[in-house]
């Protein structure tokens, strides 16, 4: 997750640094969904989940998300404080950025690793979309708030200064949705075992995203 927010960050151009976004990014969210989600399962069921029920969960972040939104609500009754726990995920399931970011990731995951190359095997579009066109609908939808609708054409430097603020702003929401993750763990909602793996998917030392907004 810390190395998928700042690829985002470092992101220049979508065609030189998207698939370093796509692969970090897809792979970060899935683990970290997925090692949450068994948390859970230890709670319920006294055992990690066997491998045949991992792979049933499959790769697509679009549903892992939806899974683990209800695993929150159902959580929430078990957190340490929780009113702290309902503004965690709230703030999660009221991001409007964020179903954007998954489905770019997930479109990603399904196929788009191989999405060029495919067109060059069969000279054909593809069977998909290419996932940088998911991208490009995160960033119109930033472009399209107040502070990010005039766009400095015709300065180089400072359309750099204006994308680099863009793009800082979408790892700025994933950076959120790690933090809340952890927090919600560390709150008891994935059960005593997420209590502890909460603190382990953190990185240590690194401050609270300033766009928390609870």
């Amino acid at each position: 997750m810390r190395d998928s927010v700042q690829a985002i960050r470092d992101m220049k151009y979508i065609h030189l640094g998207g698939d370093a976004v796509f692969t970090l990014g897809s792979i970060g969210v899935e683990k970290t969904m997925k090692l949450m989600l068994g948390c859970a399962a230890v709670n319920q069921n006294a055992r990690w989940p066997s491998k045949a029920e991992l792979k049933a969960w499959g790769h697509d972040i679009e549903r892992l998300s939806e899974l683990l939104a209800a695993t929150i609500s159902s959580g929430i009754g078990r957190a340490t404080a929780q009113g702290y726990a309902e503004q965690l995920a709230g703030r999660i399931a009221n991001g409007e950025l964020l179903p954007l970011i998954f489905a770019t990731l997930a479109r990603y995951g399904r196929s788009g690793r191989f999405h060029h190359l495919d067109i060059l095997a069969t000279d054909e579009p593809g069977q998909y979309d290419d996932p940088a066109d998911y991208w490009r609908s995160v960033e119109a939808h930033v472009e399209a708030r107040a502070e990010f609708r005039d766009i400095p054409y015709g300065d180089n430097a400072a359309l750099d200064a204006y994308e680099s603020r863009l793009r800082a702003f979408i790892a700025e929401e994933m950076d959120v949705w790690w933090f809340c993750l952890h927090r919600l763990g560390v709150q008891g909602c994935f059960g005593d075992l997420g209590e502890k793996i909460g603190w382990e998917i953190w990185e240590t030392g690194r401050p609270t995203p300033a766009r928390l907004d609870l």
